[in-house]
């Protein structure tokens, strides 16, 4: 009989095709410990998550996001009779072993004691063979978990974005920011992946940065320096495809050997939310530290998907990057409220059209619940470009790459914010098609925070 069951259970397995290789550079299986360093194990919820499953339906469907829920759920339910039956091997072999215990001492050579040890023999072969199918029927279940979204904030709209607050009315203009910038001068446009800003240009390029940095820091945000590159495990945590050549600047080895896709450095530059959590990964802090507000002033490097020539398209972006830890989702509410007058208080004194705007469902990464996106109107496009953001992911990174706090000698996971604030490239594009004559403004003048440091 119990080997009829193990033989029904590696059938079930091998129906839904759970043994197929797969890869997943956060998660790391039984299977390929031996290979492969287990940095961290994600902390997987899928059980409480599914429990209304009504509302983890109908969040799919707001996002339209390309989840077959059915085949996870079966995958899961492999994973979990196969998880299950393991359990009763090792429960019936603990029993088994205390039986065998008083027996040896009285009947070593009795037919009873035969018995028992043909028994505890053959469920430890069992146990050996479940190995590996559990482990292949882990990772199967696990991998596509992973790729399930994040919850939606109560204030996600859908369809269109939902506009809170607009400053100024849309300028009128015909050329392209690129035209205006040769023409004054400002531009040395050759590529995506290569141009250079000049005189004026330069200069706004560092005022503006200055001048997000000084709001920032008299907001109580403290400046944090980041790494340049992350590994593969990282990209996987934030919820982007760590295989996927447009989400991010794969280093590849030089040598002939062979390359092992879960286990690359990644370039994104300072200014990411990958490399803010190159730190906080598999970390535990304490709940008083909390909250944390962070900022720093560095390089952004994505990948170019578009071929049209475009400071809304380059491939590398001096940025300001925000990153907020709290211990609730209240706090966590509260923060992106302080934010949100942040960036009203910083664009507004630029004298530039812009809004805000709360981003619909179907637009957000995977690990977003809510994005509040700065946008400012390109002439040369006649729409509106997101010039900077500010985004909610709850507890969905901190689960995904096992950050903690301790609080009441319990870990919990907190809650994280962040966002690119500034993007230098798209700012000024769409600050010289508003106004062709353009002038560095007055609060991005590179003198006013000259005078301040001396």
């Amino acid at each position: 009989m119990m080997r009829k069951t193990l033989t029904s259970v590696f059938r079930k397995a091998w129906d839904c095709k759970i043994l197929q290789r797969r890869h997943s550079a956060l998660f790391v299986s039984g299977a390929k410990a031996t290979e492969n360093y287990v940095y961290i194990t994600p902390h997987v919820d899928f059980p409480a998550r599914t429990q209304q499953k009504d509302a983890f339906i109908k969040v799919l469907q707001r996002r339209k996001a390309d989840i077959d829920l059915v085949k996870v759920e079966g995958l899961w339910k492999v994973y979990q009779d196969l998880n299950m039956k393991k359990a009763e091997y090792i429960k019936k072999k603990e029993e088994i072993s205390r039986q065998l215990g008083k027996l040896i001492k009285n009947e070593p050579d009795s037919e009873e004691t035969k018995k028992l040890k043909m028994q505890s023999d053959f469920i430890k072969e069992n146990i050996k063979k479940l190995k590996s199918p559990l482990w292949s029927a882990e990772e199967a279940a696990i991998v596509e978990y992973l790729k399930i979204p994040n919850d939606l904030h109560s204030r996600t709209p859908d369809g269109n974005n939902e506009v809170l607050y607009t400053h100024l009315s849309k300028p009128q203009n015909s050329k392209h920011h690129l035209q205006i910038g040769k023409e004054l001068n400002i531009i040395d446009f050759k590529k995506n992946e290569n141009y250079y800003l000049l005189g004026n240009g330069a200069m706004f390029e560092l005022g503006a940065k200055f001048y997000f940095s000084k709001i920032l820091k008299d907001s109580s945000f403290v400046q944090f320096s980041n790494p340049d590159f992350v590994k593969s495990m990282i990209i996987e945590g934030c919820g982007k495809d760590h295989t996927n050549p447009d989400i991010s600047f794969i280093l590849h080895h030089n040598e002939d050997n062979k390359v092992n896709v879960d286990s690359r450095l990644h370039l994104t530059g300072g200014g990411s939310l990958c490399s803010f959590l190159a730190y906080h990964a598999k970390n535990i802090m304490y709940a008083k530290v909390l909250p944390l507000k962070y900022f720093t002033m560095g390089r952004q490097y994505v990948p170019a998907v578009s071929n049209e020539d475009s400071l809304f398209n380059v491939s590398q972006s001096s940025v300001i990057e925000m990153f907020g830890i709290t211990k609730t989702e209240q706090d966590q509410d509260a923060f992106l409220e302080e934010v949100i007058d942040i960036l009203k208080l910083a664009y507004t004194k630029l004298g530039y059209h812009f809004r805000l705007s709360l981003v619909s469902a179907e637009k957000l990464e995977m690990w977003e619940s809510l994005r509040v996106a700065v946008e400012m109107y390109s002439t040369s496009l006649k729409d509106y470009v997101e010039v900077g953001n500010v985004s909610l992911s709850g507890e969905f990174i901190s689960k995904r790459l096992m950050f903690m706090y301790k609080e009441n000698n319990e870990n919990k996971f907190p809650c994280l914010i962040s966002g690119t604030v500034l993007n230098v490239p798209k700012l000024l594009a769409c600050a010289l098609e508003q106004n062709e004559s353009f002038t560095v403004p007055n609060f991005v003048k590179i003198e006013r925070y000259l005078r301040t440091e001396e």
